[in-house]
């Protein structure tokens, strides 16, 4: 889950006006709308030819070569091969639109010499030509990023100073298919657009938990889902991807289709392509029983004890989703406890199932005199997604990272006190706020159900528990960028040194929750490092995703795989 304060209201009949001010100038001015919300509370257009990979190409008439030659940068090439239309340059409005509305402003703080916003496939496609054949004309130059919902908080995940952001705002989505069981979506479509969709037809599928993730990051890095215990990582309901390779071709990759592609897709990041559209399947799905619950951060030991029960219970309740939120900032100058319950059966929702009725037990605190002290309700994801969504803080410059261990009562109490020395001299930084979030990931969703994916075999690490950290502050901060770093880094080291010394390390790092100083790819093992060089070679050859696209998460260089790896994995 990308990283927020989780907070929320359940009637909003009991909050009195004034609680919304003091908790909008907490938390962020996005959340009166929300809570007042709750219920009870111009396209490219070219021929095409088929590929030799067995898609198709843009037609090969476009004079890429041509407006290269033409042209002294990287840029004027594009908007001569594409149209200005296509093209923004810096001070104008499209431009500031797509630079301004990044998740994190240190994604914000770069500045690309223009950025490209296609409006289908073959644009993407004519674009990727054009940059290639820019690079060899201009030894190395044309590097771009590719930006789906610009959620990664990190610099240069999918922004590039002086560079090309080929921006995918502007690609549709097919939608519902007629028969309910896929539905096509756009990688710069966010989760909420894509729920509200299946909402009225009591379906849903697998994406990011907090409205506003973009879907392409969450698909390819392999996200997790309310809905994980039952179906997999959000990756492994993919039934097809729409790709433009390097050479511009478009091809479909399914499990019929260039199945290694398909597979490489699922957890490989943008090492192999332009992803411009993604079908996955969908599910029954209706209203479910779920909210939030608050607590003094003095309770915290008997959250991490049915947390560790939770993690642990064999066999694991599919239906089961939990989250032991810890949150401080710089407003409360003091910690708190934001649990995130979710019973995802429906028809009918189970209401207080017998699985938390340890954490129910715990006794409940309101945030502020008055508030209510959980939100608990019978709602539909989009609403859920959106209420943890209202409280995100906006514009802020984030820093998220990961650690894994077995589940442990005790090492989430020593990451607990780790990260209170760690973050506590930090708190006089303008809007400082930081949330930990302690999730568990049974052997029954790492399965996936059979699912194939470039994760590795995760469940031979058995159950599992990641730290989602996500730590922020005001952009008058900025110049603290590098003591935020460190200390985060720190923390890091010190908490897998601890897990290690306890035998409670697990070397799996779930990727959108990672930073940039963590490749999660170099945690997979040696098999799965093979087969994503192999797919990279295959369908790359000229490896322009790892030379030409810095951005996001490379692959491994091929004498890393061994040495990098873990011995446990080899």
């Amino acid at each position: 889950m990308g990283l927020v304060i989780n907070v929320g209201i359940v009637h909003c009949s009991a909050v009195q006006p004034d609680h919304f001010q003091e908790l909008a100038s907490m938390f962020g001015a996005g959340l009166q709308q929300i809570l007042l919300g709750l219920p009870g509370l111009s396209s490219f257009q070219v021929d095409s030819v088929q590929s030799p990979l067995g898609g198709s190409n843009v037609n090969p008439g476009s004079n890429v070569h041509g407006a290269v030659a033409s042209s002294s940068t990287c840029c004027e090439a594009l908007a001569k091969s594409m149209g200005n239309d296509v093209v923004a340059f810096p001070n104008g409005p499209a431009y500031k639109s797509s630079i301004g509305s990044y998740f994190s402003l240190k994604e914000a703080d770069l500045k690309p010499a223009c950025v490209v916003m296609p409006e289908s496939a073959h644009d993407v496609s004519l674009a990727v030509r054009t940059l290639t054949a820019g690079a060899e004309a201009w030894n190395g130059k044309c590097q771009f990023a590719i930006r789906g919902g610009g959620h990664t908080p990190f610099k240069g995940a999918a922004n590039m100073e002086n560079g090309i952001v080929i921006d995918l705002k502007n690609i549709p989505a097919a939608g519902i298919s007629a028969d309910h069981k896929t539905i096509t979506v756009s990688p710069s479509q966010t989760w909420d657009q894509v729920t509200e969709q299946l909402d009225p037809f009591d379906l849903s599928t697998l994406g990011a938990r907090v409205a506003g993730v973009g879907v392409g990051g969450a698909v390819l890095n392999c996200g997790t889902s309310f809905f994980s215990p039952r179906y997999g990582f959000i990756c492994d309901v993919v039934e097809e991807f729409e790709v433009v390779l390097a050479n511009g071709d478009i091809v479909h990759a399914s499990a019929s289709q260039h199945p290694d592609l398909w597979k490489a897709l699922r957890g490989g990041g943008n090492n192999f392509g332009v992803v411009t559209a993604i079908t996955m399947k969908t599910f029954p799905q209706g209203k479910f029983w779920g909210g939030q619950t608050f607590h003094d951060i003095s309770t915290r030991k008997k959250h991490f004890k049915a947390h560790e029960a939770l993690a642990s219970m064999h066999p694991y309740d599919p239906y089961v989703h939990y989250i032991n939120n810890l949150v401080l900032s710089n407003v409360t100058r003091s910690w708190f406890i934001g649990n995130s319950l979710q019973y995802t059966k429906s028809d009918p929702p189970v209401i207080e199932p017998e699985v938390f009725k340890p954490l129910l037990a715990i006794e409940q605190k309101p945030l502020f005199p008055g508030g209510p002290s959980n939100t608990i309700r019978v709602d539909n994801v989009t609403s859920i997604s959106r209420e943890y969504a209202a409280l995100a803080s906006y514009p802020k410059r984030w820093i998220f990272a990961t650690v894994s261990f077995a589940p442990s009562a005790d090492m989430m109490e020593e990451f607990f006190q780790l990260a209170d020395a760690a973050f506590t001299p930090l708190l006089d930084l303008d809007g400082f706020a930081v949330a930990m979030a302690y999730q568990p990931v049974p052997i029954v969703m790492s399965e996936r159900n059979g699912a194939v994916d470039s994760l590795g075999p995760v469940q031979t690490q058995g159950n599992l528990v990641y730290i989602h950290l996500g730590i922020s502050v005001d952009e008058n901060e900025r110049d603290s960028d590098e003591a935020v770093e460190k200390t985060v880094q720190k923390l890091v080291e010190d908490a897998e040194a601890k897990a290690k010394k306890m035998g409670l390390h697990r070397s799996y790092l779930q990727a959108t929750y990672a930073e940039s100083w963590q490749n999660p790819i170099e945690h997979r093992s040696k098999s799965t490092l093979e087969e994503l060089l192999a797919t990279s070679e295959k369908y790359d050859p000229h490896q322009v995703f790892q030379k030409q696209v810095p951005g996001g998460f490379k692959l491994p260089k091929v004498p890393s795989i061994g040495g990098g790896v873990r011995a446990d994995l080899k």
